[in-house]
Protein backbone atom coordinates (compact mmCIF):
# COMPACT_ATOMS: atom_id res chain seq x y z
CA UNK A 1 0.00 0.00 0.00
CA UNK A 2 1.28 3.47 -0.71
CA UNK A 3 1.74 5.88 1.85
CA UNK A 4 -0.04 8.60 2.74
CA UNK A 5 -0.23 11.99 1.59
CA UNK A 6 0.13 15.51 3.30
CA UNK A 7 -3.67 15.97 3.89
CA UNK A 8 -3.92 12.16 5.29
CA UNK A 9 -5.30 10.46 2.70
CA UNK A 10 -4.08 7.06 1.45
CA UNK A 11 -2.94 7.02 -2.65
CA UNK A 12 -4.25 3.24 -3.83
CA UNK A 13 -2.81 2.29 -7.53
CA UNK A 14 0.62 2.55 -9.18
CA UNK A 15 2.11 6.57 -8.75
CA UNK A 16 3.66 6.58 -11.58
CA UNK A 17 0.44 5.86 -13.91
CA UNK A 18 -1.77 7.89 -15.26
CA UNK A 19 -5.05 9.44 -13.09
CA UNK A 20 -8.48 8.45 -14.55
CA UNK A 21 -8.55 12.42 -15.63
CA UNK A 22 -5.50 11.21 -18.41
CA UNK A 23 -7.04 8.32 -19.26
CA UNK A 24 -10.68 10.38 -20.13
CA UNK A 25 -8.54 12.88 -21.70
CA UNK A 26 -6.76 10.61 -23.85
CA UNK A 27 -10.03 8.55 -24.95
CA UNK A 28 -11.46 11.93 -26.14
CA UNK A 29 -8.74 12.66 -28.09
CA UNK A 30 -8.49 9.65 -29.54
CA UNK A 31 -12.21 9.81 -30.52
CA UNK A 32 -11.81 13.54 -31.88
CA UNK A 33 -8.79 12.03 -34.30
CA UNK A 34 -10.72 9.20 -35.60
CA UNK A 35 -13.66 12.11 -36.23
CA UNK A 36 -11.72 13.83 -38.21
CA UNK A 37 -10.22 11.04 -40.00
CA UNK A 38 -13.79 10.21 -41.04
CA UNK A 39 -14.68 13.23 -41.95
CA UNK A 40 -11.45 13.74 -44.26
CA UNK A 41 -12.40 10.33 -46.11
CA UNK A 42 -15.66 11.28 -46.64
CA UNK A 43 -14.38 14.76 -48.68
CA UNK A 44 -11.74 13.16 -50.00
CA UNK A 45 -14.46 10.87 -51.69
CA UNK A 46 -16.61 13.73 -52.50
CA UNK A 47 -13.95 15.34 -53.99
CA UNK A 48 -13.13 12.73 -55.94
CA UNK A 49 -15.97 12.25 -57.98
CA UNK A 50 -16.67 15.98 -58.41
CA UNK A 51 -13.63 17.58 -59.24
CA UNK A 52 -12.72 15.57 -62.26
CA UNK A 53 -16.34 16.01 -63.65
CA UNK A 54 -15.90 19.98 -63.03
CA UNK A 55 -12.32 20.30 -64.32
CA UNK A 56 -13.88 17.96 -67.47
CA UNK A 57 -16.67 20.65 -67.80
CA UNK A 58 -13.83 23.66 -67.74
CA UNK A 59 -11.85 22.16 -70.53
CA UNK A 60 -14.85 21.70 -72.60
CA UNK A 61 -16.01 24.83 -72.36
CA UNK A 62 -12.29 26.52 -73.08
CA UNK A 63 -12.20 23.76 -76.40
CA UNK A 64 -16.06 25.19 -77.34
CA UNK A 65 -14.27 28.72 -77.08
CA UNK A 66 -11.51 27.77 -79.27
CA UNK A 67 -13.60 26.54 -81.80
CA UNK A 68 -15.57 29.97 -82.14
CA UNK A 69 -12.45 31.35 -82.43
CA UNK A 70 -11.27 29.81 -85.52
CA UNK A 71 -14.66 29.67 -86.85
CA UNK A 72 -14.50 33.52 -86.69
CA UNK A 73 -10.95 33.14 -87.84
CA UNK A 74 -11.83 31.20 -90.87
CA UNK A 75 -14.88 33.78 -91.61
CA UNK A 76 -12.32 36.60 -91.60
CA UNK A 77 -10.35 35.25 -93.65
CA UNK A 78 -12.75 34.28 -96.49
CA UNK A 79 -14.19 37.90 -96.67
CA UNK A 80 -10.48 39.54 -96.86
CA UNK A 81 -9.96 36.90 -99.73
CA UNK A 82 -13.52 38.59 -101.12
CA UNK A 83 -12.58 42.20 -100.73
CA UNK A 84 -9.36 41.23 -102.82
CA UNK A 85 -10.80 39.09 -105.40
CA UNK A 86 -14.40 40.46 -105.39
CA UNK A 87 -15.38 36.64 -105.37
CA UNK A 88 -15.64 33.66 -102.34
CA UNK A 89 -12.98 31.64 -102.59
CA UNK A 90 -13.29 28.14 -103.96
CA UNK A 91 -10.99 25.94 -102.44
CA UNK A 92 -9.56 26.11 -98.79
CA UNK A 93 -5.89 26.32 -100.83
CA UNK A 94 -6.87 29.96 -102.16
CA UNK A 95 -6.39 30.70 -98.26
CA UNK A 96 -4.24 28.63 -96.95
CA UNK A 97 -1.57 29.35 -99.99
CA UNK A 98 -2.05 33.17 -100.10
CA UNK A 99 0.94 34.96 -98.87
CA UNK A 100 0.77 38.82 -99.65
CA UNK A 101 -1.77 39.08 -97.47
CA UNK A 102 -1.94 36.38 -95.50
CA UNK A 103 -5.50 35.97 -95.12
CA UNK A 104 -5.21 32.75 -92.60
CA UNK A 105 -2.65 31.83 -89.88
CA UNK A 106 -2.87 28.15 -89.98
CA UNK A 107 -0.69 24.97 -91.07
CA UNK A 108 -1.20 24.52 -94.90
CA UNK A 109 -3.62 21.48 -94.25
CA UNK A 110 -5.70 24.06 -92.48
CA UNK A 111 -6.39 24.55 -88.67
CA UNK A 112 -7.22 21.58 -86.12
CA UNK A 113 -10.79 21.66 -85.20
CA UNK A 114 -10.11 21.69 -81.05
CA UNK A 115 -13.63 19.79 -80.29
CA UNK A 116 -12.44 16.45 -82.59
CA UNK A 117 -7.88 17.58 -82.46
CA UNK A 118 -8.60 16.80 -86.28
CA UNK A 119 -8.28 18.90 -89.49
CA UNK A 120 -12.09 17.53 -90.32
CA UNK A 121 -14.16 20.89 -90.38
CA UNK A 122 -17.24 21.01 -92.78
CA UNK A 123 -17.28 23.67 -95.53
CA UNK A 124 -19.99 26.00 -96.07
CA UNK A 125 -20.95 26.48 -99.78
CA UNK A 126 -22.37 30.07 -100.20
CA UNK A 127 -25.61 28.24 -101.24
CA UNK A 128 -26.08 26.85 -97.45
CA UNK A 129 -25.35 29.98 -96.00
CA UNK A 130 -27.53 30.52 -92.88
CA UNK A 131 -28.19 34.86 -93.82
CA UNK A 132 -27.13 36.93 -90.23
CA UNK A 133 -30.06 37.05 -87.95
CA UNK A 134 -32.14 34.22 -89.60
CA UNK A 135 -33.82 36.99 -92.11
CA UNK A 136 -33.91 36.63 -95.38
CA UNK A 137 -34.40 33.05 -97.46
CA UNK A 138 -31.05 31.37 -99.11
CA UNK A 139 -30.14 32.01 -102.47
CA UNK A 140 -31.99 30.81 -105.78
CA UNK A 141 -31.01 26.97 -106.02
CA UNK A 142 -30.12 26.50 -102.46
CA UNK A 143 -31.13 23.28 -101.47
CA UNK A 144 -33.89 23.30 -98.64
CA UNK A 145 -32.73 22.91 -95.18
CA UNK A 146 -34.38 21.36 -92.31
CA UNK A 147 -33.81 20.51 -89.12
CA UNK A 148 -32.30 17.09 -89.44
CA UNK A 149 -30.27 18.71 -92.84
CA UNK A 150 -26.68 18.69 -92.38
CA UNK A 151 -25.10 21.83 -93.25
CA UNK A 152 -21.68 21.71 -94.74
CA UNK A 153 -19.72 18.99 -96.47
CA UNK A 154 -16.59 17.47 -95.30
CA UNK A 155 -13.12 19.49 -96.05
CA UNK A 156 -11.33 15.96 -97.59
CA UNK A 157 -14.86 15.75 -100.05
CA UNK A 158 -15.21 19.33 -100.94
CA UNK A 159 -15.38 19.73 -104.78
CA UNK A 160 -15.25 22.94 -105.06
CA UNK A 161 -17.20 26.30 -105.07
CA UNK A 162 -17.62 29.53 -103.98
CA UNK A 163 -17.55 28.78 -99.75
CA UNK A 164 -18.44 31.36 -96.72
CA UNK A 165 -17.36 29.19 -93.70
CA UNK A 166 -16.60 26.41 -91.75
CA UNK A 167 -17.99 24.51 -88.71
CA UNK A 168 -17.66 21.18 -86.53
CA UNK A 169 -18.23 18.17 -87.96
CA UNK A 170 -19.57 17.36 -83.47
CA UNK A 171 -22.92 16.33 -82.81
CA UNK A 172 -24.64 17.00 -79.62
CA UNK A 173 -25.09 19.32 -76.71
CA UNK A 174 -22.98 22.44 -76.60
CA UNK A 175 -21.82 24.03 -73.05
CA UNK A 176 -21.78 27.86 -75.02
CA UNK A 177 -25.12 28.81 -76.65
CA UNK A 178 -23.48 30.49 -79.90
CA UNK A 179 -25.58 32.78 -81.84
CA UNK A 180 -28.31 31.11 -79.87
CA UNK A 181 -27.34 27.89 -80.91
CA UNK A 182 -27.20 24.99 -78.24
CA UNK A 183 -26.13 22.36 -80.28
CA UNK A 184 -23.16 21.76 -82.15
CA UNK A 185 -24.49 20.50 -85.48
CA UNK A 186 -26.42 24.14 -85.09
CA UNK A 187 -23.21 26.16 -84.74
CA UNK A 188 -22.27 28.47 -88.06
CA UNK A 189 -20.12 31.60 -88.68
CA UNK A 190 -19.54 32.70 -92.10
CA UNK A 191 -18.22 35.51 -93.78
CA UNK A 192 -21.55 36.87 -93.87
CA UNK A 193 -21.84 36.89 -90.32
CA UNK A 194 -18.43 38.68 -89.71
CA UNK A 195 -19.13 41.38 -92.54
CA UNK A 196 -22.38 41.97 -90.23
CA UNK A 197 -20.32 41.95 -87.09
CA UNK A 198 -18.33 44.35 -88.58
CA UNK A 199 -20.21 46.92 -89.46
CA UNK A 200 -21.88 46.56 -86.12
CA UNK A 201 -18.56 47.64 -84.42
CA UNK A 202 -18.24 50.45 -87.08
CA UNK A 203 -21.10 51.89 -85.92
CA UNK A 204 -20.81 51.78 -82.45
CA UNK A 205 -17.49 53.48 -82.94
CA UNK A 206 -19.11 56.15 -84.88
CA UNK A 207 -21.55 56.50 -82.00
CA UNK A 208 -18.98 56.77 -79.59
CA UNK A 209 -16.74 59.59 -81.28
CA UNK A 210 -20.08 61.92 -82.17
Amino acid sequence: MAPPTKSGKWRTGNPAGPDRQDCLSSTQSGFTLAAVLAIMSIMLIFLAFTVPRQWSAVMRRERELQTIYVMQQYAKAIEAFRLKNNIFPVSMSQLADARQPRFLRCPKDGCLDPLTGEVDWLVIPQSQARPPGGGAAPPPGALPQTATAQVGVPMKDYAGGPFVGVRPPKNGNSLIIFKGADHYEQWMYTALDYQTDRTARQQAAQKVWQ
